[in-house]
């Protein structure tokens, strides 16, 4: 049983190394071809430490295995196993470059759950360059084919800048082709390579009511905002109902990341340091870091500390310390000026199309309050499918025998 506090992890982003055998532009890692010092990374035995000591803070997220490119480390099907035999979601995110059949294949066997390929443009060329490498668009997208064939959830990642935001559709009809599970667009933070932000404010603002509108509408794919707490004020602005919960920027609160040489971080795009797994457990870094109780204080500057949206947004507080030094400052990005309106919060209800009944709701609520809202929408998803108009305890059972919502038959329903 995990840690009893009023925060948790549920969602770890571990780079596992800094190698990688692409060289793009917006890498926030500064990732390297080759490392000088290969004995800095975590070993194998540390990293099923990692796991171990993730499985006392606890045992129910999702571990986003990332790098550099992590297909590099020799250990990588190894570490994925220890993770899925532990009860975790392990996935994968990766360029796509080495993806092969026979990799997938075992990727599949040792308990991987889904894959994200980044994909930065539906030009190939255009993609190839940014990548460093020609043929690397064909080769990602066969890795997507490769992993949909083998039965693993798929999803494209797509960085937005100013150059490749105005294909927001085509991308989302290239992933409905494709058959992946969703597709997640992503806002540069100026972090590692990526030396500033590669989207204006006017782009940013247009992208969001963009996704918006395609949040909800759209059904053949999950479409979500990354990196961009911002939508949730465009959402509630529109009139959509939001989960309990909500909140844009996760980072300190139910979210962290960890570096190839184990430094804890708040999230892949701050480089401050909460402390190293070397020196000190998992848990004591997360229940007693200055840094994390900062963030879970929420007293922002600024128009985020003035904002009427602070509660479900949060602002990008990698952004902030980026560009202000300090985490707590206002987030450059959004140009939206506060009302002085009181705060916003979202009240404590199911958000649904059906009927639930009573066990059925007080079940949703030990849900993680972030992940309520798509966990409401899979179940009620099939139970449309199979002609259910009322959701009950009974029915969630049934699902959950069949391993659906899939990657949650170990959560807290």
């Amino acid at each position: 049983m995990g840690v009893m506090t009023e925060f948790k992890p549920y969602i770890v982003s571990w780079n596992l190394t800094k190698r990688c055998n692409l060289s793009c532009p917006h890498c926030y890692i500064d990732s390297v071809a080759r490392l000088e010092t290969p004995q800095s990374e975590l070993s194998t035995d540390e990293a099923r430490l990692v796991i171990d000591e993730l499985s006392y803070i606890n045992d129910r997220l999702m571990l986003v295995l990332s790098g550099g490119e992590p297909l590099l480390r020799r250990d990588i099907y190894e570490i994925i196993e220890y993770a899925s035999q532990g009860g975790f979601i392990p996935v994968l995110g990766t360029n796509g470059v080495l993806l092969t059949r026979e990799n997938v294949r075992i990727l599949k066997d040792a308990g991987l759950r889904g894959i994200g390929v980044s994909i930065d443009s539906m030009d190939p060329q255009e993609h190839d360059i940014f990548r460093g490498l020609k043929g690397a668009w064909e080769l990602s997208v066969s890795g997507l084919r490769y992993a949909k064939e083998a039965g693993i959830e798929t999803q494209i990642d797509v960085t937005l800048t100013d150059r490749n935001w105005q294909e927001i559709e085509r991308f989302i009809e290239f992933g409905v082709r494709l058959g992946v599970k969703a597709i997640n667009f992503f806002f540069l933070v100026c972090t590692g390579r990526a030396m500033k932000t590669d989207i204006s404010t006017d782009n940013y603002e247009l992208c969001l009511q963009h996704l918006t509108r395609k949040v909800f509408s759209e059904k053949r794919l999950m479409v979500r905002a990354r990196c961009a707490p911002h939508i949730y004020r465009v959402l509630y602005e529109e009139g959509y109902s939001l989960p309990p919960g909500t909140r844009g920027c996760l980072a300190g609160r139910s979210y962290m990341r960890i570096d190839p040489e184990g430094n804890v971080t708040p999230c892949p795009y701050m480089s401050v340091i909460v402390g190293n797994i070397r020196e000190s457990s998992l848990s004591e870094l997360w229940e007693g870091s200055p840094i994390f109780k900062t963030m879970r204080e929420g007293r922002y500057k600024g128009r985020c500390g003035l904002c009427e949206y602070t509660e479900i947004c949060g602002g990008c507080r990698a952004r902030a310390m980026i560009e202000k030094e300090d985490i707590m400052e206002e987030d450059s990005l959004c140009k939206y000026i506060p009302s002085g309106r009181e705060k916003v919060f979202i009240e404590q209800k199911v958000p649904s199309d059906l009927q639930w009944d009573e066990e059925a709701k007080e079940r949703i609520k030990n849900v993680p309050s972030f992940m309520q809202g798509m966990i409401v929408r899979l179940i009620e998803a099939k139970a449309k499918e199979k002609g259910v108009s009322k959701i009950t305890s009974e029915f969630i059972d049934e699902l959950k025998r069949l391993g659906y919502p899939h990657g949650y038959k170990k959560n807290h329903l």
